[in-house]
């Protein structure tokens, strides 16, 4: 791939910033409702314990706000279900929400428990499969009058952890055609960044398994309004079936079938072998997965796999939120339940 094609700076190192000078956890205490309380500040449960500031809590949708204060992600503004402030710790001694503030959260988590479970079914797979063959029809000559995209190096992208240009101009110029330029946005931001924030990657997974790509379990749709505008079902399912055929239209002229990933995974308990995700992150880089393999966590799972290009979804070649901040020659592949890694 000429040098003007890449996402052209060089690759970080370490992969992700970190605190070196962060206390250690003898000063905190876990996250309950009760520590919900706006202005306080928290520390994620993650290996570089990332700190945020509870901005409010949204009680139609059972949702606290937090801002980000380091790392990648400063600035960012995430909402997350109430329920997953034990995914936090505060200092102790961290301010508290009265005893009926807190009675009126447990209430709203035991209101906003319902889960549901959305199987594959055969035919609808096979429909959504044969549209995804049409779709390729339909963009191939684009793909065609783009002679650099056969130039694309992908073992130098992953390499240097940098995109194609010209994939992400591409696949940007068919989705404005579509319409789907604020969706991807919203969509593709959210999911670097955090896709727990909100309910923009739950919606894709609904109708990913609509469309009997992978079933679908997890928490019910609490935003009502998370099906209308831009985020509808018709258009979400287009935006699929078009990001899904351009992924497999660039693969086909690059002559790959299948792609080589990785999965670090650090684990603050153990692993639910049952988990069924409708979309899985992984990387191309050995070298990001084991960052997460090398976390300072009691255990940790490294696994590697060739998976055929029909899974992916999206990928740092074509992705513009996934080279920026973050550099992690990231995959987003379709689930697989019998496939508890991949």
């Amino acid at each position: 791939m000429a040098p003007e094609q890449a996402h052209n700076t060089p690759p970080p190192a370490p992969v992700y910033e970190h605190d070196s000078q962060a206390p250690g956890d003898e000063g905190f205490e876990p996250g309950t409702l009760a520590h919900l309380v706006p202005g306080s500040h928290a520390r994620m449960l993650d290996p570089r314990r990332t700190p945020v500031e509870v901005q409010g809590i949204d009680h139609v949708r059972g949702e606290f706000a937090v801002e980000v204060g380091a790392f990648e992600d400063t600035g960012a503004r995430w909402s997350l279900p109430v329920e997953d402030v034990s995914r936090f710790q505060f200092p102790t001694g961290s301010g508290r929400l009265t005893p009926a503030e807190v009675q009126k959260l447990e209430q709203l988590v035991a209101k906003l428990a319902r889960r549901i479970r959305i199987p594959v079914a055969a035919e609808a797979r096979e429909d959504t499969l044969a549209e995804i063959v049409r779709e390729r029809e339909r963009i191939a000559p684009q793909l065609l009058r783009e002679p650099a995209l056969r130039e694309i190096d992908l073992e130098r992208c992953v390499r240097e952890r940098a995109g194609s240009q010209h994939a992400t101009a591409t696949l940007d110029g068919l989705l404005a055609a579509a319409g789907l330029t604020t969706l991807e946005r919203s969509l593709s931001r959210t999911y670097v960044s955090n896709p727990n924030s909100g309910e923009v990657v739950k919606g894709h997974a609904i109708v990913i398994a609509e469309m009997g790509l992978c079933p679908y379990s997890g928490k019910a749709v609490r935003d009502e309004g998370l099906f209308d505008g831009d985020g509808g079902r018709d258009r979400r399912r287009r935006h699929v079936l078009l990001r899904m055929a351009f992924l497999q239209e660039l693969t086909a002229l690059l002559g790959i079938t299948s792609v080589e990933l990785y999965r670090g995974t650090a684990l603050s308990g153990t692993l639910d072998p049952g988990r069924l995700a409708s979309l899985t992150a992984a990387t191309f880089s050995r070298e990001v997965a084991s960052s997460h393999f090398d976390s300072n966590t009691g255990a940790a799972l490294l696994a590697r796999q060739l998976v055929p290009v029909s899974r992916l979804f999206m990928t740092f070649l074509e992705t513009a939120a996934m080279n920026e901040p973050y550099r992690e020659a990231e995959a987003v592949v379709i689930g697989d339940p019998d496939n508890p890694v991949f």
